[in-house]
């Protein structure tokens, strides 16, 4: 049963696959644009942007801080998206071709992936992914030739996510009772959720839930 407010994700044993990858830029209306396919995938890796730093007074360690800056990834494709790589501004059509061009913005952006997830009755369901934020460079090309068989290539387009700022439930920025704003790197739908049909149709902005600015905060 779907809890109107929110679910835990069911017990899965194992993780795996990425398939359906697809971007959206924002529009000049202040919202994001539909999402466009992304060609397919073989690989996304994510890794935590982190540092960390130890205060010490009277010989011991007093303040241990992380700070948490976001995430880097790569996600790895048969195959180079020419309508991504326009829409980031690093290539451009001319009279002559498709050119490759120095680029002269780095808008930031939503990528959207699936995965799939197996539970201990060997059930498989799929995870709908968001990630907030995303700037990108350019992909490495390496062709090798065939030898017998076709040595295909993949394309590695290294990413950073830097996040947004979730909203109140009046769709304001949220802020908590100490002033801290909560900024999303990455949101995941489960079959388990409200709204995961839905999901992944149209850029979602994450909204906390409804009362909880009167735990910890207002909106502003």
């Amino acid at each position: 049963m779907t809890n109107s407010k929110a679910a835990t994700p069911a017990k899965n044993l194992i993780r795996f696959n990425i398939r359906n990858a697809k971007y959206a830029f924002p529009a000049d209306n202040g919202e994001y644009g539909d999402f466009v396919p992304m060609g397919t995938s073989t690989k996304m890796a994510l890794e935590t942007d982190s540092s960390e730093k130890e205060v010490y007074g009277d010989g011991e360690c007093i303040i241990h801080y992380i700070n948490e800056k976001g995430k880097t990834g790569t996600l790895t494709q048969n195959n180079i998206c020419d309508e991504y790589e326009i829409a980031c501004g690093r290539q451009v059509m001319t009279a002559d071709g498709l050119a490759q061009v120095k680029p002269t913005k780095n808008t930031p952006h939503i990528i959207y992936f699936e995965t799939c997830a197996m539970d201990g009755d060997n059930e498989i369901s799929v995870a709908k992914t968001m990630l907030y934020g995303v700037t990108s460079t350019r992909p490495a090309e390496n062709y090798d030739q065939n030898n017998g068989e076709i040595n295909e290539s993949s394309f590695d387009v290294p990413l950073k996510i830097k996040g947004i700022k979730a909203l109140a439930s009046d769709g304001k920025v949220y802020v908590d009772a100490k002033g801290n704003n909560r900024v999303v790197w990455q949101l995941t739908k489960t079959p388990d959720m409200e709204g995961y049909d839905t999901f992944g149709d149209k850029v979602v902005i994450p909204k906390m839930l409804a009362g909880a600015e009167a735990d910890t905060g207002t909106g502003a």
